[in-house]
């Protein structure tokens, strides 16, 4: 091979091997929660979708508000309706604000 046949193909080598390497650009990947402590709690998972989407909170009872606390981990995603999908930790907030004291589990 000539020299700049060499060099144009050392150059698409170290292109190819740093669009490999570099780490990813994407957002992380979404974790979704064990819903299961709040399914349990009748009624639980329409009153969060109520309180999302109607800010309306009075349908939020302590225990819905405990199962919320409970599901692990926290930082996990709720699929609300559609493509609404919110972090655990913003159920977990408006149940601090709807049952403010009765809710937390005891430490």
């Amino acid at each position: 091979m000539k020299l700049k046949q060499t060099k144009v193909l050392i150059f698409l080598v170290v292109l190819f091997l740093a669009s490999i390497i570099r780490p990813s650009e994407s957002h992380p990947p979404e974790v979704y929660c064990m819903t299961d402590r709040i399914y349990k709690v009748p009624g639980c998972y329409d009153a969060l979708k109520i309180a999302v989407l109607d800010r309306d909170i009075r349908w939020l009872s302590v225990e819905c508000c405990r199962a919320v606390f409970a599901t692990l981990p926290p930082t996990c995603l709720l699929k609300v309706k559609g493509d609404v999908i919110l972090p655990m930790t913003s159920f977990r907030e408006i149940c601090d604000f709807a049952v403010p004291a009765a809710a937390q589990p005891s430490s």
